[in-house]
C-alpha cells in the first residue's frame, strides 16, 4: 500500500491517500487455476470428438473458468484509493463510496480448510447507490476495513453478527449497534 501525502486540511493535519492493488503473487494462483481449468475443459471440446452428453457439461465448466479468468483480470486492473473522503475503485466495474454516505458494511469469511485456519475475507461497502466489493488479498485490506468500521459507527449502520465477529477476528473494534437499547442512566 503506497501512501501519498495530500494538501494540508483546515485542521493542519496532513491527510493521506492510500493506493492499493492486488499483489501479483496473489493473482498468479488464480490465473493458473483459470488456465488449467480452461485447458481441461475447452481443449477436449476443440480437438476431440465428444458426444453432446459430455460436450454440454464441459462447455458449462469452460464458461465458468472463463468468467473466473475475466474476474481475475478485473481485479488486476483495479486500483483502490482511500482517503479521508472515502474509497474509490478505478478500473473495470469501478465506483466510489464516500465515508459520510456509507450505508452498509458486510464482512464475510470463506474458509478453504476445516477449522477456519486458512481462508480469505470478502468485504462489501455500500453507499450512494454503489457497492464496492474486494477481498483480503488486497494490500491494505485491514486499513480499509478499519476506516469503514469507523464510518459505519458514525453513520449508525447496523452490522450483522457475522460482520461483527469478523471485525473482532481482524482486531478491529466494532462500532456500537445503533439498534441496541441502552439502560437509562
Amino acid at each position: 500500500m503506497a501512501e501519498l501525502p495530500m494538501a494540508r486540511s483546515s485542521t493542519g493535519e496532513t491527510p493521506t491517500i492510500a493506493e492499493m492493488r492486488y499483489p501479483t503473487g496473489a493473482l498468479a494462483g488464480d490465473y493458473a487455476r483459470a488456465g488449467a481449468g480452461l485447458a481441461l475443459t475447452a481443449l477436449p471440446l476443440a480437438f476431440l470428438p465428444v458426444t453432446p452428453w459430455i460436450a454440454v457439461p464441459l462447455a458449462a465448466c469452460a464458461l465458468l473458468f472463463a468468467v473466473f479468468a475475466a474476474r481475475t483480470l478485473q481485479r488486476q486492473l483495479t486500483r483502490l484509493t482511500m482517503d479521508g473522503e472515502g474509497l474509490r475503485a478505478d478500473g473495470p466495474l469501478g465506483g466510489a463510496v464516500r465515508w459520510d454516505a456509507l450505508s452498509g458494511l458486510k464482512l464475510r469469511y470463506y474458509a478453504t480448510k476445516r477449522g477456519r485456519d486458512d481462508g480469505w475475507m470478502q468485504a462489501a461497502l455500500t453507499g450512494g447507490g454503489r457497492t464496492l466489493r474486494f477481498d483480503s488479498t488486497l494490500e491494505g485490506f485491514d486499513a480499509v476495513i478499519e476506516q469503514a468500521a469507523l464510518a459505519a459507527g458514525r453513520n449508525g449502520v447496523a452490522l450483522t453478527p457475522v460482520t461483527v465477529d469478523n471485525l473482532i477476528a481482524l482486531g478491529i473494534e466494532p462500532p456500537e449497534d445503533p439498534n441496541e437499547k441502552r439502560p437509562a442512566p
